[in-house]
């Protein structure tokens, strides 16, 4: 049974941290947590720290500490899962400021009210929104060809090892 610290719709609390190696914390005896999913981690000093699911198993939770682990003992420390991924407040107002990787102003001036909350993630891309391929490339790589269309000018990602033909395809376009 895991060890439930506080339950708030849509919050929960584990005290079973497992380990803590580098920026990852592994919590055993999860359930129904998601990818993606953020949070905090508490340590003994009472001191919170966003972190953000990285990995999700059947019984665990693998976590990033955001804003580090230096201190941060296993025994002693409680996670707690917000049920959401981050979401950064915005409004008409944010045009033209410097903001950090958290959504904290880096320009010395508060920020202003929210007028809407969105998510970090953005929306999923509709594929038929996306234009018609008027000039796909064909790589002459079967497998490449026939599940993603490439198209002239868009960014081509290529992925391969020490001694395959990688320059070749990359300039066959």
């Amino acid at each position: 049974m895991s060890k439930v610290i506080e339950s708030v719709p849509g919050i929960v609390s584990y005290s079973t941290v497992r380990e803590i190696k580098g920026p990852l914390i592994v919590i055993e005896k999860t359930k129904g947590v998601a990818y993606n999913e953020i949070g905090e981690v508490i340590g003994p000093d009472g001191e919170p720290r966003m972190v953000q699911v990285v990995e999700v198993g059947d019984n665990y939770a693998v976590a990033q500490v955001l804003t580090g682990t230096l201190g941060l003992p296993a025994k002693g420390s409680t996670v707690r899962f917000y049920g959401r991924t981050l979401r950064l407040p915005v409004s008409e107002d944010l045009l033209g400021r410097v903001l950090d990787g958290k959504g904290q102003s880096r320009d010395g001036l508060p920020l202003p009210p929210a007028e809407e909350y969105l998510d970090i993630n953005g929306e999923p891309l509709n594929p038929y929104a996306r234009e018609y391929p008027e000039e796909p490339i064909e790589t002459g790589v079967s497998v490449i060809d026939g599940l993603n269309t490439m198209v002239r000018g868009q960014k081509l990602p290529i992925f391969s090892g020490t001694g395959l033909p990688h320059n070749m395809l990359a300039a066959s376009g």
